[in-house]
């Protein structure tokens, strides 16, 4: 996908919060479909986890959007993920992002902030005990 001249945030240059969401409506799926994370999403409302990862990356990649989710760290702490539950999702995350064919530039924003909150989300663990 190329970049739109003169758009003023990545959202705008890569087409739209449409682009956006279709990312994320894939991720999402594959996230509730993953046989190594999906057991996470049972009972999860996937609609909902759609538009807030759409608003967490609209925000992310410079959108006009306002995150009103609960506060991301201290819910996902709650669900003692490991390390390796973190790193596939951000894997499949990165898959879909390149999979639409977003410039380099655009999944190092997307992904960048994703990474910086690893240590805040886990318990640290590469895997049970």
């Amino acid at each position: 996908m190329s970049e739109v001249e003169g758009a003023s945030s990545w959202v705008d240059r890569i087409g739209g919060p449409h682009v956006v969401r279709a990312v994320v409506e894939r991720f999402v799926a594959r996230c509730f479909a993953d046989p190594i994370i999906g057991f996470l999403f049972v009972g999860r409302d996937a609609a909902r986890i759609v538009d807030h990862e759409t608003t967490h990356a609209l925000v992310t990649l410079g959108g006009t959007a306002v995150y009103e989710g609960r506060p991301i760290v201290p819910l996902h702490r709650a669900m003692r993920l490991h390390r390796g539950h973190f790193r596939r999702r951000l894997a499949l995350l990165r898959q879909e992002i390149v999979r639409e064919g977003l410039p380099d530039p655009v999944v190092e924003a997307w992904l960048a902030p994703q990474r910086a909150m690893e240590a805040a989300i886990t318990d640290g663990t590469d895997c049970a005990g």
